[in-house]
């Protein structure tokens, strides 16, 4: 039998069962060697400038806010006006229930065209020819003509808004500076037509640059009588209403009576 060799003495627990695990407190593990040293990292922080000495406060942290967009607000026109004033364009009932011919104003002189001007016509009162009324408000329209582009053309005057017009390539032309047509009223007659057609006796109203002759003619439109002018070469009527030239090929023509 072998005994073996001498040497230090087995730990406490040689020849024992271990300790049951985990390990009931208090641990019992030995404290780490003092020769134990944390590692060392590589990256190294700069360290925080010293204010103590420079008698400034240490700087604190605090946040810039950015750009902000403040809306503006943009001023806004006001509503431009239309170049015409006669005619608003009907969007309902009417105060105006005229629905009987268009008669001619009394006068005492003879049959003529008086200068004058859109703001300025009010003084004929009594004299004008009455061709028609407005639709929205029954206001008297009365027969004028008046240059445009090298054309005489037979139009309207609203008296009561100071605004005269005339038809031209389409559209309603504002003119200032007008004849008014002025008569008796026992010496002239609305008398029906159509398609450009003219009956006897109606009044040469203006001319065309190549020479050819317009008459004075009044086409119902909506709630309006409008007087406007009858272009023979065209097969129609032409009124203003609303800012444009609108065609019609049923008419009255303004006619002597003979």
């Amino acid at each position: 039998m072998s005994y073996p060799p001498p040497g230090p003495p087995p730990p406490p627990y040689y020849g024992a069962p271990p300790p049951p695990w985990p390990i009931p407190p208090p641990y019992s593990y030995p404290p780490p060697p003092s020769t134990y040293q944390p590692p060392q990292h590589s990256h190294q922080y700069p360290p925080a400038p010293d204010h103590s000495q420079s008698g400034q406060p240490a700087p604190y942290p605090y946040f810039v806010p950015g750009t902000m967009m403040v809306p503006v607000p943009i001023p806004q026109e006001p509503p431009s006006q239309p170049t015409y004033i006669t005619n608003y364009i009907y969007h309902g009932e009417t105060t105006a229930t005229s629905s009987e011919p268009v008669q001619v104003a009394e006068s005492s002189g003879d049959f003529d065209w008086i200068p004058t001007t859109a703001t300025t016509a009010g003084h004929l009162t009594g004299k004008a020819v009455l061709g028609g009324h407005e639709g929205w408000d029954g206001s008297p329209l009365w027969v004028i003509r008046s240059w445009h582009n090298g054309d005489l053309i037979p139009g309207k005057l609203s008296v009561r808004h100071n605004a005269a017009s005339v038809m031209y390539n389409g559209k309603e032309i504002p003119v200032q500076n007008i004849e008014v047509l002025c008569a008796r009223p026992e010496n002239l007659r609305w008398v029906p037509a159509s398609n450009g057609n003219v009956p006897p006796g109606a009044i040469p109203g203006g001319k065309t640059i190549s020479g050819e002759t317009l008459y004075i003619g009044r086409a119902r439109h909506q709630l309006s009588i409008t007087p406007g002018k009858v272009h023979p070469s065209h097969n129609a009527c032409y009124i203003g209403f609303g800012g444009a030239e609108v065609v019609h090929k049923m008419y009255d023509v303004l006619c002597r009576i003979s």
